[in-house]
């Protein structure tokens, strides 16, 4: 029995250092930028297991058969929420509160193929059991818009 569980224990830690960060939530999401052949994907991801802080990150990228695609713009914004009874929520960076578990932080670039944020979320209050990490991301170019959504949740 006590194999066992170190040869789980040394596959997941394995398995862990590929792709996303070892213990981590995540989704993503696409849809087409009309008339250009790119399309515009989102990302979110954050920390599943956590004492005290977890770290999350949100991003907008536009791509071309898997190449980067420039736009004239491109936006992200970030909402992070923790679920729980009496759920608090801190962030950094600060961003827009829109309730006491609930803040978004947003950006924008202009002629470039990506907007990103990550940061620290900091729940508090009782009984805490997760947080959720949303990513709205949309691209403008040559007249034509497209928008995508992703939501991590545990």
């Amino acid at each position: 029995m006590k194999k066992t569980l170190l040869t789980l224990g040394l596959v997941g830690i394995l398995l862990a250092g590929a792709g996303a960060p070892a213990g981590a939530i995540s989704d993503d999401g696409a849809t087409p930028l009309p008339g250009t052949g790119a399309k515009v994907l989102v990302n979110a991801w954050h920390c599943n297991v956590f004492a005290d802080k977890c770290s999350f990150k949100t991003s907008t990228k536009t791509t071309k058969g898997g190449a980067k695609y420039k736009v004239g713009k491109i936006s992200n914004t970030a909402t992070v929420k923790a679920n729980g009874w009496q759920a608090t929520l801190a962030l950094s960076p600060s961003g827009t509160q829109v309730s006491e578990n609930t803040r978004q932080v947003s950006w924008t670039n202009k002629n470039t193929w990506i907007a990103d944020i990550s940061g620290i979320a900091d729940p508090g209050g009782s009984l805490n059991t997760s947080i959720t990490t949303c990513s709205d991301g949309g691209a403008f170019t040559a007249g034509v818009k497209a928008f995508a959504s992703a939501c991590a949740n545990d």
